[in-house]
């Protein structure tokens, strides 16, 4: 089922070198409104604001924003989502973001709009400085990958992902560390898309979960990057894609959520003797291209938006996990 879906989702959505177009410093915005549904967004934490940050809402369904809109961030406070920044490159889903905790930096790669239309540049936004183009070589146009910042090494790492042609899948992995782009490495896990990676603190390394190869079959496998080589870890459990990663502090585990599969799409959560089921009522409904991050300020989860499998709608819905208990903290 993954391997059509790659082009009916993507159909709907609407060197040491320096980095130009700098768009100076941002000022939080209180706003009325809220992000749009949406699927294929990004969420992450940004530890100097003490927020997670949401960017490239609104994509995924069929009301998404001309090409030519910008990029917005949202923080969500807790309570409610503010605009951080609306001046951002054109809008994308399904690119690679991260944060660089150690310059404090959001890092966006690549990214898709139409079948038409995918990105190849990297972007960082800091909040004092603005949106700014990263302009050395880099992994080139890709969408549908991932990008996890490995905070022992200082470094952003990308894997996987599809370029102009979405039925050829990439398998090889880059290094970001501010200055410029490095190609690290050609082996290890399957060229894949629609693939969940996550740095993990305690293991120290980045780790990749399943996904699909176009034309292959699903992929239910885990693998861990230490800055030279893929492991393969844990057994290989039911295939699922479309799914999102984040690590949670007090449970010392990867979370995964949402996606397709073959079974029930429940959280599952990974500590040393591999994947299991994370029983916990109510949970969110099942969702595709959701996202999530831990929110290590206030020690929850965040969990924003998806589309729902069974139909052709999209979430705007945010909720919060505690460790124990999920809680539905707004509507939209």
């Amino acid at each position: 089922m993954a391997s059509n879906l790659v082009a009916a989702l993507t159909a709907i959505i609407v060197g040491t070198a320096g980095c130009s177009d700098s768009a100076g410093p941002t000022t939080i915005q209180q706003s009325s409104a809220a992000p749009a549904a949406s699927a294929g967004h990004n969420l992450v934490y940004a530890d100097d604001l003490e927020m997670v940050l949401l960017t490239n809402a609104g994509l995924g369904g069929a009301n998404a924003p001309a090409a030519s809109a910008r990029t917005r961030i949202w923080g969500w406070t807790g309570a409610e989502w503010r605009v951080i920044d609306s001046a951002g490159p054109p809008v994308r889903n399904l690119a690679g973001v991260a944060y660089d905790t150690r310059r404090h930096m959001l890092v966006m790669h690549g990214g898709t709009y139409d079948l038409g239309r995918s990105y190849g540049e990297t972007w960082e936004w800091a909040r004092q400085t603005g949106w700014r183009q990263f302009t050395g070589a880099g992994p080139g146009v890709r969408d549908h990958t991932q990008l996890a910042f490995d905070a022992e090494r200082s470094r952003a790492v990308l894997f996987g992902g599809s370029g102009t042609d979405p039925n050829i899948a990439f398998g090889d992995t880059w290094e970001f560390d501010g200055a410029r782009w490095e190609r690290v490495a050609t082996t290890g896990p399957a060229a894949r898309v629609h693939h969940a990676m996550q740095y993990d603190p305690g293991l120290k390394r980045v780790v990749v979960f399943g996904g699909f190869t176009p034309g292959g079959a699903d992929l239910g496998d885990s693998w861990a990057w230490d800055g030279t080589r893929w492991t393969s870890i844990a057994p290989s459990i039911t295939p699922r894609t479309h799914a999102r990663m984040a690590y949670h502090r007090r449970l010392n585990a990867l979370l995964v959520a949402g996606g397709f599969g073959l079974s029930s799409l429940g959280v599952i959560t990974r500590r040393d003797a591999g994947w299991t089921s994370l029983a916990s009522s109510p949970e969110p409904s099942a969702r595709y291209l959701t996202d999530v991050a831990y929110d290590a300020k206030r020690d929850v989860l965040v969990l924003f938006g998806g589309g729902d499998p069974a139909g052709n709608s999209l979430y705007a819905d945010t909720w919060e996990f505690d460790g124990t208990t999920w809680r539905r903290v707004r509507e939209r």
